[in-house]
């Protein structure tokens, strides 16, 4: 991710992780993302209505949370596997940048 003082100039990188969170583009689609990570961050992981974080994005992009990480992988490249903590920083940095 890149921001001057003045704007954001988008991800620059070819990186599945930024591949994926480019898709959620308006800070409320983070926020929604969020409050499921924190759900299972308090042990309320089965309040969780969808833990499916890939549906709907093509037939490529497969993510899920689950009670310890948070699980992405992109037809072609590894699977990475990114605990909770970890995952929710990452957002909240690009929800920052995207405000």
């Amino acid at each position: 991710m890149q921001k001057s003082s003045k704007k954001f100039h988008g991800i620059i990188s070819g990186n599945p992780i930024a591949n994926y969170i480019y898709n959620y583009r308006h800070p409320d689609d983070v926020d929604d993302f969020i409050a499921d990570l924190d759900l299972a961050l308090s042990s309320n992981f089965s309040l969780i209505e969808d833990p499916d974080y890939g549906g709907g994005m093509g037939n490529y992009w497969f993510a899920q949370i689950t009670e310890t990480h948070f699980e992405l992988w992109q037809e072609g490249y590894d699977k990475k596997i990114i605990p909770l903590q970890d995952w929710k920083e990452i957002l909240l940095s690009w929800k920052e940048c995207l405000e």
